[in-house]
């Protein structure tokens, strides 16, 4: 491309001058023709710097099916459990090239999946909780101990929905009345300017020896448009007058009686809340517990409950926890139990009994170890050499940190239907394989690496004795 005219033509102006217009001019080719290829090269470098690359998809469900992938994990063999939900529940089973090998039929649609450290297959659907054994036989279903005060958990949010419900119908009413109220303010005023106007005209008049018929003609045509503007007002005023008597009357139906409260949409039933807290969220093993992250009984984000192998003792160990787009990933392994805080762009993580003793992340753009979009990171999971693996809805990043926090690597980019929705990722026993599910597209797809990740040991902000999980929900 040429160097401007004006550049080159100019050999009689400041030699500083001519330098910083050159500069200017390269710039702003840059960021028009050549913008492109600044761009591709800076995503190229990106993709060079990443440890893994997308290598193929494995489609879980036919796309004219009923059928929909909601979620997945991989064993210690490297076989892929990706649960469908549709006219059957069950996992359908896939070796590392893709190659469906089973289908393992569930009593109940699969939410979360994930395979514990002796290779046992956890499930949680619609407030159950179920174990599998590596064959696919269910061996045990339990409620979820959540459950268990649903319904009274239930009563108390219907209650809440209600008085939310009756404070927002009484604050609409009030601004109702208050816009009124100003209107018929305004119109008073109109109305008074209107009056003076045709005093004006009475005044005006003209009578005996000055009387000029086309005078008086034209001031009573324009007396007649007064009052007929004058007589609309009126009337919009008394409209007015009715909707605030009406409004005042009916404040005291926001309480849930009377007709205008049938026009209110009406609060979930305790049936339908009871079945939002049954939803599993995630669920996850150590080698003593067993993690699921549920709706929250109080209304608002998840809790986290903790059992022991059998599904039993279970106890709450976290309430409330803020998670977008209706997801909260829960990881757990030996190490403690990680959470993607996605609307805090950071992992927490907390010992078995919900202490909080680790959070890394950065919302700082263009930090290694920052977390982009709105709610970043959607999910994690454990990989070899006991490190964190990150997954970002949206740019479909995944990033690898050490236990302790540290930022390790980018491992790659997949292609997802851009989005705010649940990006679970897995990792092969050896880390050679990465896994991403994209649940709009019903696959998942697979990053590969021709290389051994480097070892993530350190020090554990719990305990030095770390298992690698396998990974997944």
């Amino acid at each position: 491309m040429a160097i401007p005219a004006l550049i080159v033509r100019s050999s009689d102006r400041n030699l500083a001058f001519q330098s910083r217009m050159l500069t200017a001019w390269a710039i702003l080719m840059l960021a028009s023709a050549g913008g492109l290829e600044v761009r591709q090269a800076l995503a190229d470098d990106a993709t060079r710097s990443a440890t893994h690359a997308q290598e193929r998809l494995i489609k879980v469900v036919n796309g004219n099916s009923r059928d929909k992938l909601t979620t997945f994990a991989v064993d210690r063999q490297g076989r892929i459990i990706a649960g469908v939900t549709g006219e059957k529940s069950l996992l359908r089973i896939f070796n590392s090239e893709g190659d469906q090998l089973a289908e393992w039929p569930l009593p109940v649609p699969p939410e979360a999946v994930n395979v514990g450290p002796k290779g046992d297959v956890y499930v949680g659907g619609a407030g159950k909780l179920l174990l599998l054994d590596s064959a696919g036989a269910v061996t045990k279903v339990c409620e979820a101990p959540n459950l268990a005060g649903a319904k009274d958990a239930a009563v108390v949010i219907q209650k809440k929905v209600q008085e939310r419900a009756q404070l927002d119908v009484a604050a609409k009413q009030q601004d109702q009345i208050r816009t009124s109220t100003k209107r018929l303010a305004d119109l008073a005023k109109k109305i008074a300017i209107i009056d003076r106007e045709l005093k004006a005209i009475a005044d005006e008049a003209s009578t005996g020896p000055d009387f000029d018929a086309k005078e008086e003609d034209q001031r009573e045509q324009e007396r007649k448009g007064l009052l007929k503007k004058r007589a609309a007002l009126v009337r919009l005023g008394k409209n007015l007058k009715t909707t605030i008597a009406a409004t005042t009357g009916n404040r005291g139906n926001a309480s849930g009686q009377g007709p205008a409260a049938a026009t209110e949409p009406q609060p979930p039933s305790i049936d339908q809340l009871v079945a939002v807290q049954a939803r599993i969220a995630s669920i996850s093993a150590s080698t003593k517990d067993v993690f699921f992250a549920c709706s929250s009984s109080t209304g608002s984000g998840f809790d986290v409950w903790r059992t022991d192998l059998d599904f039993e003792q279970g106890r709450k160990i976290g309430e409330s926890l803020s998670g977008c787009c209706g997801q909260m990933d829960v990881q757990a392994n030996d190490n403690g139990v990680y959470v993607a805080e996605n609307t805090k762009r950071r992992v927490s993580c907390y010992t078995r009994d919900g202490k909080s003793v680790l959070d890394f992340g950065s919302r700082e753009r263009g930090s290694d170890a920052s977390f982009e979009g709105c709610c970043n990171p959607m999910n994690v999971a454990f990989g070899p050499g006991r490190s964190v693996y990150t997954a970002e809805a949206g740019s479909g990043r995944v990033k690898r940190f050490s236990a302790d926090g540290t930022f390790m690597e980018l491992v790659g980019a997949v292609e997802l239907v851009p989005g705010c929705k649940k990006v679970s990722i897995a990792v092969s026993p050896k880390g050679d394989r990465v896994y991403m599910l994209d649940i709009t597209r019903g696959h998942i797809v697979v990053m590969a690496s021709s290389e051994m990740p480097p070892s993530a040991a350190v020090s554990s902000p719990q305990t030095d004795s770390l298992t690698s999980l396998d990974a997944g929900r």
